[in-house]
């Protein structure tokens, strides 16, 4: 193990968390097929993970020999999709900014372009293909990745509730959350995605009043206006929001009680 333990020194001596193929193989100065060699010791000794094709990156040392592959996310994805424009995005985003209860498996990533990789840090990844326009509407770098904000990450997730796992995650967030919201930004990102962007803002102002959340949202409603279902996965309905034309699928009671409210 001296060889592949002198390239772990060597890279953390230079600073770096991750690397890929070609730097392992510059800094071993050993042929492709001594390189893949010494790169699968160090994963089968954990000391190394794999986090797309041809880019690792060093455990820390409170790691090594455990289950999990790497705790940060935006590492490996920033490692994955590179210069690609992305966010992490959808429920990873709740998860990653202590919205939610239980973990999320699943890596959700919005990119403007297809990734070919279907596992990050062994985890099932998923990506959104999103406009270049807002890609990066509401969203904080995190190192070399960036991450929808809190109050984004709410937003597209009334937006898509479909890739929320159901309403009740969504109100989950949401009670967790609506502290921290800011009901202009919110505004400003209904306004950017139009029509289908304002039923997300009609969903998240049903939500608020329903479960009596510190969060004053008021957008512009007309009786002439289509419904718009609260999970649009659905088609049933059990009772209706006049106050914003919203129909929802699930009682007000039973959702007080899954979102903790």
């Amino acid at each position: 193990m001296a060889r592949p333990l002198e390239l772990i020194d060597s890279l953390v001596a230079e600073g770096k968390e991750e690397f890929t193929f070609d730097e392992a193989r510059a800094a071993l100065d050993r042929s492709p097929t001594a390189t893949a060699n010494t790169l699968r010791r160090l994963q089968d000794n954990g000391l190394v993970d794999r986090l797309g094709r041809g880019r690792y990156v060093i455990r820390p040392l409170g790691s090594l020999h455990t289950s999990t592959t790497t705790d940060d996310l935006a590492l490996a994805v920033g490692a994955t999709f590179g210069d690609r424009q992305h966010r992490i995005a959808y429920l990873s985003a709740l998860a990653d900014l202590g919205l939610l209860s239980h973990p999320v498996r699943t890596i959700t990533v919005a990119c403007t372009t297809q990734v070919r990789v279907p596992a990050i840090s062994r985890r099932p990844l998923r990506v959104v293909i999103e406009r270049a326009e807002t890609i990066h509407l509401e969203a904080e770098r995190l190192g070399h990745s960036w991450r929808s904000t809190l109050d984004r990450a709410l937003f597209e997730c009334a937006l898509r509730v479909d890739l929320t796992g159901g309403v009740e995650r969504l109100a989950e967030a949401f009670v967790n959350g609506a502290s921290g919201a800011n009901p202009d930004r919110l505004s400003l990102l209904a306004r950017a995605f139009g029509p289908r962007g304002f039923a997300a803002e009609r969903r998240l102002a049903s939500l608020a009043q329903v479960l009596d959340l510190p969060l004053q949202l008021d957008p512009t409603v007309g009786r002439r206006q289509p419904m718009v279902r609260l999970d649009p996965r659905g088609k049933k309905v059990t009772w209706v929001d006049d106050a914003f034309r919203v129909a929802w699928s699930i009682s007000a009671d039973e959702l007080r009680a899954v979102a903790g409210n």
